[in-house]
């Protein structure tokens, strides 16, 4: 399976990552069991945040640019450069998991 970032494909957060509002600052921080995963701290810009926070498991990516379009007044193939780049990012960290289609009965 391609792991890179694909606009019909859904993903959610894993479960390892939160994110947090920290001042004026949004980040993710890993939940961890080891020390040497501490310096994983990662500071997000506000696309960055706002693709994070729609990565819910029931979007796929398709609609997330879409809300970015509209949110940011961007260009569709910028917002989906954005969204892609961002995504493989979180893909390469393990920060997200691509949530299978369920078939139908």
């Amino acid at each position: 399976m391609n792991d890179a970032a694909d606009l019909q494909a859904v993903y959610a957060r894993a479960a390892r990552m939160v994110g947090r509002p920290i001042a004026d600052e949004f980040i993710l921080v890993p939940l961890v069991g080891h020390g040497a995963e501490v310096d994983a701290i990662f500071s997000l810009n506000g696309v960055a945040a706002f693709i994070w926070k729609q990565l819910d498991g029931t979007k796929n990516g398709v609609a997330i640019v879409k809300a970015l379009v509209a949110r940011y007044e961007v260009k569709p193939d910028q917002a989906g450069a954005d969204y892609r780049g961002f995504v493989d990012k979180l893909l390469s960290i393990n920060a997200i998991t691509r949530v299978e289609a369920t078939p139908a009965p």
